[in-house]
């Protein structure tokens, strides 16, 4: 019995600049993780990382003056949430 697959050139294409964002983002995330680790003065997770970002990107949104109160209370909840988040995994 022959086992035959058969790949057309759009779906190999799709699977490399998938392959290749997904390696971006993984050295941009090493790169960022040895940052704040230095930034830290001790070695982070690349969990503790994505934590830190999620905090800095709520932060953002919180402080960000064209938005009606009620996007404001909303993101500061999100803040209030990740900066908590944030505490619990850098304590290990």
């Amino acid at each position: 019995m022959n086992n035959e697959m058969i790949l057309n050139a759009k779906e190999m294409r799709n699977n490399s600049v998938d392959n290749h964002l997904t390696a971006c983002f993984g050295r941009t995330l090493t790169l960022l993780t040895r940052y704040y680790g230095d930034v830290l003065e001790r070695q982070l997770s690349t969990r503790q990382t994505l934590h830190l970002l999620n905090a800095q990107l709520a932060f953002l949104m919180t402080v960000f003056p064209s938005m009606s109160m009620v996007l404001r209370v909303l993101c500061l909840t999100w803040f209030v949430s990740a900066v908590l988040k944030c505490r619990l995994s850098m304590r290990r």
